[in-house]
């Protein structure tokens, strides 16, 4: 590796991390108008994180958001693999354990949220029970 490809790797690390929480923010705002309620941001434990938990009625939904600038790489929600979702699975069951939530449904969605510098307002996908 040069020393050209060491100095943008950390800032390009930054511009994913900046668009992304930016996306959250907006798939976050996009889903509280529609009546959800938020329950935490940015759960962690050792199996990965969950984006954002929120609940619609009484089912619990993790959504997982993807943003892009751009359509160039397809989809933001094709970055949600089979494999994905089976993670999201187990993170979702660990939270709900180690939360002590009992009863009421659980559920897992997907966001795709693609900002472009020439579009008014970002364009928002959202799936519903993507497991």
């Amino acid at each position: 590796m040069n020393k050209l490809q060491t100095t943008k790797e950390p800032s390009r690390t930054f511009h994913n991390q900046v668009l992304g929480a930016k996306g959250e923010g907006f798939a976050e705002q996009y889903l509280l108008e529609r009546g959800f309620h938020l329950i935490e941001r940015n759960w962690r434990c050792r199996y990965g994180e969950l984006d954002l938990i929120m609940r619609e009625g009484k089912t619990t939904v993790a959504v997982e958001v993807k943003t892009r600038s751009g359509t160039g790489f397809g989809s933001p929600l094709e970055a949600i693999t089979p494999q994905k979702v089976a993670r999201l699975r187990r993170l979702l069951l660990e939270w709900s354990r180690e939360r002590n939530v009992r009863g009421g449904r659980l559920r897992i969605d997907g966001i795709g949220i693609t900002l472009q510098s020439n579009a008014p307002a970002p364009q928002v996908v959202h799936l519903r029970s993507i497991s």
